[in-house]
């Protein structure tokens, strides 16, 4: 059976829901831009899901993107677990203003990943993550890291939040250093055991 067509019809998918996901929480929906937007986790994420696809449409199955794909399955993965069991638990405490379960955030946050991750499954070649991706995949995750502990340095207050953070399980202004740094390390563990996980899968495929 030919799966290539039912294939190309899955990634136009993923790439109109990771468009439309940008959409709206890039603000695009309300006629302006928000720069600041892009240093949310889950909006790289849709960024990444869109250039992967679109590349994978372009290119086809070249060896890199096979490896690359990991990397994004690990990314959608990551935002859909922390936002279930972190962020929407902490937006209910908190009162805080972001929709939970909205048509957007079930988008981005659940359809994207659970797609993404099928995709993985069902259409790519298996057998080519190495024992040691899963390290590899937490570095861009570290770098993101530091690249908010700069910009909250040098930037201004999140307008929605009214913090330097963009999330507050890493927003060392409230948590201090110390939690900052073992939830840090948490997400990281995190995303090397679901690593793993893939690994396995990857490997129970080939």
């Amino acid at each position: 059976m030919n799966l290539e067509p039912l294939s190309f019809v899955v990634k136009i998918i993923i790439i109109c829901f990771s468009i439309v996901g940008l959409y709206y929480n890039t603000g695009l929906d309300k006629k302006r831009f928000k720069k600041v937007s892009l240093i949310y986790f889950t909006n790289l994420n849709l960024l990444f899901c869109l250039i992967y696809f679109v590349l994978s449409i372009l290119l086809g199955n070249k060896q890199l993107l096979n490896d690359f794909i990991g990397f994004i399955i690990i990314c959608v993965t990551v935002t859909m677990i922390v936002n279930h069991f972190i962020l929407v638990p902490n937006n209910k405490k908190t009162s805080y203003s972001y929709k939970n379960f909205s048509f957007s955030d079930i988008v981005v946050h659940y359809l994207v990943p659970v797609i993404t991750i099928a995709y993985w499954i069902i259409f790519m070649e298996k057998g080519h993550f190495e024992y040691y991706y899963p390290f590899i995949w937490t570095i861009p995750f570290l770098i993101y890291i530091l690249i908010i502990i700069f910009r909250a340095h040098y930037g201004k207050l999140l307008e929605d939040s009214k913090t330097r953070y963009p999330y507050h399980f890493i927003d060392i202004d409230k948590l201090g250093v110390r939690k900052f740094g073992k939830n840090v390390l948490i997400v990281s563990l995190l995303i090397i055991i679901l690593g793993y996980v893939f690994l396995l899968i990857d490997f129970l495929l080939k």
